[in-house]
């Protein structure tokens, strides 16, 4: 079953800031640390080098990874300014 957040408008990143995201799956932050940078995807990498302060983040975060329009991306709890559901 799929959620529905709106991203807080702070975000720049390809100008998903503010925008309904669709919530296809739940993970850490800690896993995000763990997961392997050459089977990374795409999604996962750019939110790493977006999230400058990730080292700095609680290791049982949760981050969410969804879709904003036809493309998915990886956003962190303290990204969403509220739930739909």
């Amino acid at each position: 079953m799929y959620r529905y957040a709106i991203l807080d408008e702070k975000i720049e990143h390809q100008g998903i800031g503010g925008k309904e995201i669709i919530i296809e799956k739940e993970m850490t932050i800690g896993d995000i640390l763990d997961t392997n940078f050459n089977v990374m995807p795409i999604a996962m990498s750019n939110f790493i080098m977006r999230r400058k302060d990730l080292f700095r983040l609680d290791e049982d975060m949760k981050v969410y990874y969804g879709h904003v329009g036809f493309f998915g991306y990886f956003v962190a709890d303290d990204e969403i300014v509220e739930w739909l559901d």
